[in-house]
């Protein structure tokens, strides 16, 4: 396509002036502008059939090649261990960042859902949602104290977001509200994602225990065989 097709399809750029918030002149390091991101999706209600694929989660290495201490994955779906524990950073952050893909897949917001968290926020909302920290991860997290109290009770009033556990954010996916998550698939749903987000990578769900899930087998594979898009059959 040319770019005035791309332009026709898509419509024109948008561009927004940038000014300071003091009102001085922009320098010669900052742009005049900023453009907009084109909206190229398509509607859901558009969409029949849709095949999911995931190829990697910002960044992918051979583990037995190198090891890695900090990833490029978006900050929202990075595990805890990229915190706390950079020397454990393997196959199990996949699998939290799966967690992470596979509610967002099938509800219809992200877990941390928080505009632009840091990476305390989000240590701080897996906390709220799926329990404490081990106990080493909570005596050396040094922002201990924006978040919590001695006692360990949450501050509310320092979150962007609502109070939580996983068992509310399953409610809140808006899928059980109209009863297309029966009961018994939601906390199907919730044992397998609350397996994926162990917060220890050694005690996390693998590839094989999520493939052999209830939710897997009982929901998940039935589905893909159904739309005939399943690849391969689990052994």
């Amino acid at each position: 396509m040319s770019v005035d097709e791309i332009y026709q399809h898509f419509r024109t750029p948008e561009q927004r002036q940038i000014h300071r918030l003091d009102g001085a002149p922009l320098g010669p390091e900052a742009p005049s502008f900023s453009v907009m991101p084109a909206q190229i999706g398509i509607p859901c209600n558009k969409v029949s059939d849709p095949w999911i694929r995931i190829s990697d989660f910002g960044e992918a290495w051979l583990n037995q090649d190198m090891t890695k201490h900090d990833l490029a994955t978006p900050r929202a779906f990075l595990p805890p261990e990229t915190t706390f524990a950079k020397d454990s950073i393997g196959p199990p952050a996949d699998v939290w960042t799966l967690a992470c893909s596979i509610y967002e897949m099938l509800g219809e917001r992200p877990f941390f859902e928080d505009w632009c968290p840091s990476r305390d926020d989000i240590i701080a909302r897996s906390v709220e949602c799926l329990g404490p920290l081990p106990r080493e991860w909570w005596d050396n997290w040094a922002s201990r104290g924006k978040y919590f109290h001695e006692d360990g009770s949450y501050i509310c009033e320092v979150s962007a977001s609502e109070s939580a556990n996983l068992a509310d954010q399953i409610q809140w996916m808006g899928r059980t509200e109209n009863l297309e998550f029966s009961a018994e698939e939601a906390q199907s749903v919730e044992t397998m994602l609350r397996a994926m987000m162990e917060f220890e990578p050694a005690k996390r769900a693998t590839a094989e225990d999520i493939v052999k899930s209830e939710w897997m087998t009982r929901w998940g594979l039935p589905s893909l065989r159904k739309f005939n898009i399943l690849d391969y059959e689990p052994s």
